[in-house]
């Protein structure tokens, strides 16, 4: 074989294997419970999320249609045999209903009334990417650094993008009929702009699903790629499992489910949350894979990143004041343990199970420690030789 093909066979096999490390870290780390917190958080940011989509929607004039195509999409979900909806698809199909009819009703108003509604509503729903950038800083092993004040600002900023590109696809699905032909008149395409519209709709709908997934893996955690990418084997990957789940979930529902027989009227709760710890495994396993594949390009180029990707934090500054926190606590422990009768030297045994920094941060305070624990030694037998002078 000749030396090319063999090296190309060879990088083709060393990308492969990116996918079954990515699957081995997502048990190391726990991604199943990981999954499980960020649903948590979706569940209490999809309420205010939807909230604001259909308010930034009813201020393009689009509230109506949006959520008559989301209903529509929901009932091709759970129903993917195209039979209508019953058991278990139905009771979640009207909970969605009665959810986004209440939802459009309060995205009402004024301008101003709305656009405030919606930055508020923006507000609670950066609580779920806030909780993604410490699932993502946990799967790259960096601390987070970014204070409080910096890093809420951040997140809220990237979910504002978020929603504005869900707008924007959303209207551009929406767009038919009259307006679209209204729009290909003004630039001069008329009907033909409509047929290009109605085949550009579902690969733009997919572009746009994978310019969410590249913000939220690019710009949440405290580490910084070397570059952008929108087309990534991550964002591929967490595309393909969605897909693949969606399908799955709604034959699931529609077939063998009976939540609505076993708890009544919150087997739609119990569905929903289901659902969204099954995306949010799909989300996680996506961005393992950037992972693999970062480091690999990493190893390819003699970096030494054998266990951990080596990218750079974007900010370092908490983790500095939490070392410093860290380390006055250990001072204060100590004192308490030496004042009540404490070994000094007992930390500084030799233990090879523990880590060997942490052996050397004690160092300096073991020996002000020993030194302040022989002085009071000192002291106190001077005052008992002093006292047994004056009794004599």
């Amino acid at each position: 074989m000749p030396l090319g093909n063999s090296m190309t066979k060879e990088r083709f096999k060393e990308s492969l294997s990116c996918y079954p490390r990515a699957l081995r870290e997502f048990f190391r780390n726990d991604g199943l419970d990981i999954a499980a917190s960020l649903s948590y958080f979706m569940v209490l940011a999809m309420f205010p999320g939807l909230l604001a989509l259909i308010s930034l929607l009813s201020l393009a004039g689009a509230s109506e249609s949006g959520t008559k195509w989301i209903m529509e999409l929901l009932e091709q979900s759970l129903a993917p045999n195209g039979e209508s909806a019953s058991g278990d698809s139905q009771q979640l199909l009207d909970t969605a209903e009665q959810l986004l009819a209440g939802l459009a009703s309060q995205a009402s108003g004024t301008f101003w009334a709305i656009l405030v509604g919606s930055l508020g509503a923006l507000w609670s729903t950066s609580g779920y990417v806030t909780a993604f950038s410490r699932a993502l800083n946990r799967l790259y092993g960096a601390p987070e650094g970014r204070p409080q004040w910096k890093r809420r600002p951040q997140m809220f900023l990237i979910t504002v993008l978020i929603m504005l590109v869900a707008v924007v696809t959303l209207v551009l699905l929406l767009t038919s009929g009259s307006v679209a032909r209204a729009i290909g008149n003004i630039i001069g395409m008329g009907d033909s702009f409509v047929l290009m519209l109605n085949i550009a709709k579902p690969p733009l709908m997919l572009i746009m699903l994978l310019l969410v997934l590249a913000l939220l893996y690019y710009f949440t955690p405290n580490v910084k790629p070397t570059k952008f990418r929108w087309f990534s084997p991550g964002t591929l990957t967490a595309l393909v499992i969605l897909g693949l789940s969606v399908f799955g979930f709604g034959i699931y529902v529609s077939q063998f489910a009976s939540y609505s027989a076993t708890y009544g009227t919150i087997g739609g709760v119990i569905i929903l949350v289901l659902a969204c710890w099954i995306s949010n495994i799909a989300l996680l396993l996506g961005a393992l894979v950037d992972i693999e594949f970062i480091r690999l390009r990493q190893l390819r180029t003699g970096m030494p990143a054998v266990d951990d990707v080596l990218l750079p934090l974007r900010d370092d500054t908490l983790i500095a004041k939490q070392e410093l926190a860290s380390y006055k606590d250990l001072v204060q422990a100590q004192e308490i343990r030496i004042k009540h009768g404490g070994d000094p030297l007992e930390d500084m045994e030799a233990d090879p199970s523990t880590s060997p920094k942490r052996k050397m941060k004690l160092l300096p305070m073991g020996l002000v420690a020993a030194a302040a624990w022989t002085a009071g030694r000192m002291k106190a037998k001077r005052d008992l030789r002093r006292d047994s002078e004056q009794s004599r």
